[in-house]
């Protein structure tokens, strides 16, 4: 239930923000998801729709950007993205090393985020 108490929150600022700005209907949000939030876009997308049920963003369309893992590692220096070739589901329980060097010592940059970017409202 990870992704019910994420969109939990995210349904509360949407409605936070356009009671604050007497909106009188939210037309779409915009968010920003990391993969290694290891959060399903579509599952938070229902639970944000379910959530939204009669209130001012009932029918608000769910717009999810997915944000690549950005690494720099302290080994060697490398900094960009992470080539996996792990496709199944236990991907995200192997540690994460550098493509270069295969070094542990790596700092996740981006791919950490869920973030609210933007909210359409009708005043």
């Amino acid at each position: 239930m990870h992704e019910f108490s994420i969109s939990s929150e995210i349904a509360n600022s949407v409605l936070d923000a356009a009671g604050k700005n007497k909106g009188k209907k939210v037309l779409s949000i915009q968010l920003e998801i990391g993969e290694l939030t290891h959060l399903n876009g579509e599952q938070v997308a229902f639970w944000v729709h379910e959530l939204f049920k009669g209130s001012v963003a009932e029918g608000a369309e769910v717009k999810i950007k997915t944000t690549k893992v950005r690494i720099h590692c302290k080994t060697c220096g490398y900094r960009g993205g992470m080539k996996s070739n792990q496709e199944d589901f236990f991907r995200h329980l192997m540690p994460l090393t550098c493509p270069r060097c295969n070094g542990i010592q790596i700092r996740a940059v981006k791919g950490r985020e869920c973030i609210l970017r933007r909210i359409q409202v009708i005043k």
